[in-house]
């Protein structure tokens, strides 16, 4: 099949679903308001596909199938083929502003690292399955999503929840699943969901220990959605919210069939367990990419409203912007420098490595982990400042009216009159100071920060990991030759 259209990807959603939202019961999420401006957003990255200016960007023809598909699912190998497959992430990150953190971009990135992580790890049926899933999803150009974390039905024990999805039957074409997964963004418009591994499972809990797609509307999956951000107001008055409220669920399973077809693991713990830690890293070159696209927009809006306000003549203020300029920049040359990395882990990989080292006088002992490290520590830090730079510089400019009002015949002209800004009009000022307040002050972009800091999980377990990685022994190795 190839890629497909926006249309095609509308009629696909109409599959009745059960999805509850805001106490109803939604079988057509294509006819939910809350839902709409999201699944033209995404209806409008599939029709991109098809763009002249942007086609050989964002897809390649198939050596498999000879089919045109999506380049996000294109095992890159060498430096120039990671580029071009940077690129596509690049672009598909800046239409849509950064600001979705699930697009199936992160789900194509993920099937191509767990064949590779697979196949690297030697288990061979794992690899075989996964691959199959991915020929699946790449030649369907399905949009998918995830679930990969346990309920936080308890954080204070280490023990997997006794509420996570797990298998409580087996027959001979498959297994059947109950159990609850989150945080399974983007589930209300997409195809399929994938259950995945995150957090490593003991050799007691191999019941926990599953791996497998399916459909949004199998049987007995109940998504249970937040509130959306979309509450039907304009582009003007809510720019970000809505277009790119993508929706956030919790999964609940109830005794749900999954056939041995759509299995990839069901009950081997070593195997579950050997998945994420061999990852070449195509993921995390799609989160950074991401990472930085969101930081190059929230320097936008702030610039703009640094000249809606005038404060992009007074040093304080610049001094802000620059401030975030050299973010933006660390952000994006962080692109580079994870598509190098992905590099040398795939060569490494291919002499029986897990991971990249090196002897030779010049050259790190072990591979600099640059993708996962920008996204626990780097990026949280720059999306954070950038959101307290972007509301010093509007300041309370952002606290505004409705669009409503702005048309409203009796006041129209007074606020043109009086609502102005600096050397610019009113309607201008407007138009800005939305954005602003749509990403800083409305709900979307309260949630916008709290993703950006649990993006990749807990932070501090995160750190607490660090902590035990190789590069502590080569800087203290480093630190030795002074005693």
């Amino acid at each position: 099949m190839g890629i497909r259209n926006g249309e095609s990807y509308i009629e696909s959603l109409k599959d009745n679903r059960k999805v509850f939202i805001n106490g109803d019961l939604v079988r057509d999420v294509t006819e939910y308001q809350g839902f709409t401006g999201i699944i033209r957003t995404i209806a409008d990255l599939y029709d991109a596909q098809f763009k002249p200016e942007y086609a050989d960007v964002m897809t390649h023809i198939c050596e498999e199938t000879g089919e045109r598909v999506c380049r996000n699912y294109f095992p890159a190998k060498t430096l120039e083929e990671m580029q071009q497959r940077l690129k596509c992430d690049h672009l598909r990150a800046d239409l849509t502003f950064g600001v979705m953190g699930r697009l199936t971009d992160f789900m194509s990135a993920w099937l191509t690292d767990s064949v590779a992580s697979f196949e690297f790890s030697g288990a061979t049926e794992a690899a075989e399955r996964s691959r199959k899933y991915w020929r699946h999803v790449r030649d369907n150009d399905l949009c998918l999503t995830h679930a990969l974390i346990d309920p936080q039905s308890d954080r204070s024990r280490s023990v997997t929840p006794a509420e996570a999805v797990r298998i409580v039957e087996r027959r001979h074409n498959g297994i059947v699943v109950s159990g609850a997964r989150l945080l399974s963004t983007l589930a209300p418009v997409a195809n399929e969901v994938y259950i995945g591994p995150y957090m490593p499972r003991r050799p007691d809990e191999s019941d926990k220990a599953v791996i497998f797609g399916l459909p949004m509307n199998a049987e007995g999956l109940k998504i249970v959605c937040r509130e959306s951000y979309d509450k039907g107001r304009s582009h003007r008055d809510r720019p970000f919210s809505s277009r790119f409220d993508e929706g956030d669920a919790i999964l609940i399973f109830d005794n749900v069939f999954v056939p041995n077809e759509r299995l990839i693991v069901a009950g081997d713990v070593d195997v579950y367990n050997s998945c994420m830690p061999n990852f070449p890293g195509y993921v995390m070159m799609q989160a950074v990419t991401r990472s930085a696209a969101k930081l190059r927009v929230l320097t936008g809006v702030a610039s703009l409203a640094a000249k809606a306000t005038g404060r992009n003549k007074a040093d304080r203020y610049r001094e802000m912007l620059g401030e975030m300029v050299t973010l933006v920049n660390i952000g994006e040359g962080l692109q580079d420098a994870t598509a190098l990395e992905i590099c040398r882990q795939i060569e490494a990989q291919s002499r029986g490595e897990a991971l990249w080292s090196s002897d030779q006088p010049g050259e790190f002992q072990c591979l600099p982990k640059v993708s996962n490290s920008s996204i626990v520590t780097f990026f949280p830090y720059a999306a954070k400042k950038c959101f307290e730079n972007l509301q010093a510089i509007a300041g309370s400019g952002a606290l505004i009216f409705s669009e409503a009002d702005m048309n409203r015949e009796e006041i129209s002209s007074l606020i043109g009159q009086y609502v102005i800004g600096a050397d610019m009009s009113a309607e201008e000022r407007f138009g800005i100071m939305k954005l602003v307040w749509d990403i800083t002050g409305e709900q979307f972009g309260s949630r916008q920060s709290l993703y950006e800091r649990y993006y990749s999980g807990d932070p501090i377990k995160n750190m607490i990991g660090y902590s035990f990685y190789p590069k502590l022994e080569e800087a203290e190795s480093m630190a030795r030759r002074l005693l």
